[in-house]
């Protein structure tokens, strides 16, 4: 007979992951599927406020879902669901990795559910690269936030939340416009900007996270791509993120970002994982 719990304790969940050989994210909360007091299923997930403040919208993001059988995690999915219409969320975001079909048909079969593209994850060795850039490339600060945040307007169109029929071209816009500023203004690790005649063309904001240096959000005003704006940048931001003693940076792009990715590959950067992503809409209005 099986049972639902939430909450359950970490060392527990820890424990179930590691037998599978996932890595356990940060969570806020969790739904278990338990059989007698074995448990089977595991959904992690957290309430995202920044979203859900832009948005207007009640937003949770489920972290990582794993269970024994597809039939298990069906069953755990279902309730979540049904919690969350109950509990008035307006949309959950999913993140599936690429191999797991289980999964992605589950997902697929929630009512409201929504595919909204995909995450390609790549990494390599922190390096100097010793290029020579054609722009003048400089540390940003709080004073290039306003230059920043309009140039990340229409930079992101292969994102998730352009890719959602539920959300409006502008709410999209507006998100990595403030995701941009906040960057800017201190939440950014590192950050520098491309000028051309005094004008920001291009922008490069990276998080040091855990192990690795993270490459956040990277733009190029349009006319300027492919004369070495974003190479260089990239280079830039990757040398410098050496004061942060880690060895690895990553990068993440759509899969059919086909651009993105060459430029990360000629850069030394290797594929690490996939991802699906998926918007679940329990039965909440949209703009």
């Amino acid at each position: 007979m099986y049972r639902l719990k939430r909450n359950l304790a970490q060392d527990v969940i820890q424990a179930f992951l590691q037998q599978k050989g996932i890595q356990p994210e940060a969570y806020e909360s969790s739904l278990c599927l338990l059989e007698e007091n074995s448990l089977q299923g595991v959904i992690l997930y957290e309430s995202s406020s920044w979203e859900s403040q832009l948005f207007q919208k009640k937003i949770i993001n489920v972290k990582l879902a794993a269970a024994n059988s597809t039939g298990q995690l069906k069953r755990l999915f279902q309730e979540f669901y049904a919690s969350r219409r109950a509990d008035g969320t307006d949309f959950i975001f999913i993140k599936i990795p690429a191999e797991d079909v289980g999964a992605m048909q589950v997902v697929q079969q929630l009512p409201n559910a929504c595919f909204v593209g995909s995450l390609f994850k790549l990494v390599s060795p922190v390096r100097v690269f010793n290029s020579t850039p054609p722009f003048e490339i400089a540390e940003a600060g709080p004073g290039d936030a306003e230059a920043i945040s309009r140039l990340a307007r229409d930079a992101f169109t292969k994102s998730r939340y352009y890719q959602d029929p539920h959300l409006s071209y502008e709410s999209a816009n507006r998100l990595f416009e403030e995701w941009a500023r906040n960057n800017a203004e201190g939440r950014a690790s590192l950050q520098f900007a491309a000028k051309y005649k005094g004008e920001t063309v291009g922008f490069v904001q990276g998080l040091s996270k855990g192990d690795e240096f993270v490459l956040d959000l990277m733009a190029v005003k349009p006319g300027f791509e492919g004369k070495g704006a974003g190479y260089h940048l990239a280079a830039r931001i990757i040398e410098q993120s050496l004061r942060f003693q880690h060895k690895t940076v990553s990068a993440g792009t759509q899969l059919h970002n086909v651009r993105a990715i060459r430029l990360y590959e000629r850069m030394g950067f290797k594929a690490d994982a996939s991802y699906y992503y998926y918007h679940v809409w329990p039965g909440k209005g949209a703009d």
